[in-house]
């Protein structure tokens, strides 16, 4: 399966890695260049036990790359996961103008159908104005999934790939199948 991860994080690395490591393709997109051109070096902007093996084995079978061309990354993925940072805005409530700075871009480069997953930690009601925002720019089938991350640093790997739960909200039972 062909996904893309949107944001290099803690969230959005270990993602894009474990996705990678159960034999997806994943494309890793930030639109931070230096960030993006660290981790084709190999330096990693984080450190979490057992990262940097598994990134370094998913890149040489070309299982993960990454890249700040969100526009090919859309393209070429059918499920896409957004996981930018929601900073505290001023009154203490979540930012979602990076969320939606994402949806909008998906939105602009569908060329199909997609299956768009949050990830990023957001309110009740975000996945109307994810699917608010694309349906306003696109006539192509989208899909959103409510996916909220459960990691713990230092054990994130584990957390990601042995899960004592994995939430999933969306209105498609097929959606729901393919998560």
């Amino acid at each position: 399966m062909h996904i893309a991860v949107v944001g290099s994080g803690y969230v959005g690395l270990v993602a894009a890695t474990c996705l990678s490591e159960m034999g997806n393709d994943v494309i890793c997109v930030d639109n931070n260049k230096i960030k993006i051109d660290n981790l084709n070096k190999g330096i990693l902007p984080i450190y979490e036990p057992g990262l940097k093996p598994m990134i370094e084995r998913n890149t040489m079978e070309n299982r993960l790359v990454f890249t700040t061309d969100i526009e090919k990354a859309v393209k070429i993925s059918s499920i896409i996961f957004i996981a930018v940072g929601t900073p505290p805005d001023e009154d203490g409530s979540a930012d979602l103008k990076h969320v939606l700075a994402v949806a909008s871009d998906i939105a602009k480069y569908m060329d199909g159908p997609k299956i768009v997953v949050n990830k990023s930690t957001v309110p009740v009601g975000t996945a109307d104005r994810v699917l608010e925002q694309i349906t306003r720019a696109t006539r192509h089938e989208v899909h959103i999934v409510s996916n909220p991350e459960f990691l713990k640093e230092g054990s994130a790997i584990d957390d990601f790939m042995k899960p004592d739960r994995v939430v999933i909200g969306t209105g498609s039972p097929e959606v729901a199948a393919t998560m």
